[in-house]
């Protein structure tokens, strides 16, 4: 039998257009380096970093000049996070804070061989940084990754920075998924499952028929002293329909019995996107 029925969130999802699909706060605070790199080398890749950034729709930077106040250290030891930069960040209303480590942002000139030429020169570029998520509520460092970019010629330094820019854009695809709530059950099967539901993400996060979300049910445990979040999955859905800029139907693949479980029980159940 078909039914359809309220969860415990459409109350809110209503309230507000922007419910579950509200874009992520990013902070990114100044890169930090050794003192034989070039300064504005530095500041040209931050400013790259910022650039790619901004221009995910999914994400909202805090703006520059309020991130130049975030100067704590991004990591003291053992992966703790510097409690002063937590304090700042969360005055900028941040949810994650970026930090960079540059090791490296030079051009040289070298000599290459070249076949009937003979030895010639050219500017080299080489830049190589490390960039670091933090999760300002948990505080706590969630994801790391180290870049290298190279550039030769005219604008060697413009072109390791090109260079670089696919490897940040899969970084934050990688570490800033898209994570919705579920508004409402639509439809039910005969099973008592949840056949379809009605999820809060529509064009506003550039949500298109057929992506597939993974729904899971978040819970708080402490283990050995340290609150930690699990993300028990519960099955996974696909988009029907993008009804709006705010909502869009799915058809729910697995886990349908569960899912409307979890709904009816009041669980805080969240939708992350698996597919892009």
């Amino acid at each position: 039998m078909i039914r359809r029925m309220l969860s415990v969130f459409i109350s809110i999802a209503v309230s507000t257009a922007a419910f579950g699909q509200s874009k992520t706060v990013i902070g990114i605070a100044p890169f930090k380096s050794g003192a034989s790199q070039n300064s504005n080398n530095v500041v040209s890749l931050q400013e790259t970093v910022s650039d790619v950034f901004s221009r995910n729709k999914r994400l909202t930077l805090v703006e520059k000049d309020k991130m130049t106040q975030v100067k704590g250290d991004s990591v003291q030891a053992a992966d703790a996070v510097d409690p002063l930069l937590l304090e700042q960040a969360k005055a900028t209303g941040a949810q994650y804070v970026i930090t960079g480590n540059v090791s490296k942002a030079a051009v040289e000139i070298k000599q290459t061989n070249i076949p009937v030429i003979g030895v010639t020169t050219a500017n080299v570029a080489e830049i190589s940084f490390t960039m670091s998520v933090i999760d300002v509520a948990r505080a706590e460092v969630v994801a790391t990754s180290t870049f290298n970019g190279n550039g030769r010629g005219k604008i060697a330094f413009e072109d390791a920075l090109k260079d670089l820019k696919p490897q940040i854009e899969k970084f934050i695809k990688d570490n800033f998924k898209v994570t919705v709530s579920i508004a409402e059950i639509e439809e039910k099967n005969s099973n008592g499952g949840a056949a379809k539901v009605l999820i809060v993400a529509g064009s506003l996060l550039g949500v298109k028929e057929l992506d597939e979300f993974r729904v899971y049910e978040l819970t708080e445990l402490t283990v050995d002293g340290k609150k930690m979040t699990r993300k028990k999955t519960l099955g996974k859905i696909a988009v029907a329909k993008v009804e709006d800029e705010n909502f869009s139907v799915c058809t729910v693949q697995e886990g349908g019995i569960e899912i409307a479980k979890k709904v009816e029980e009041g669980a805080k159940i969240k939708c992350e996107m698996i597919t892009e």
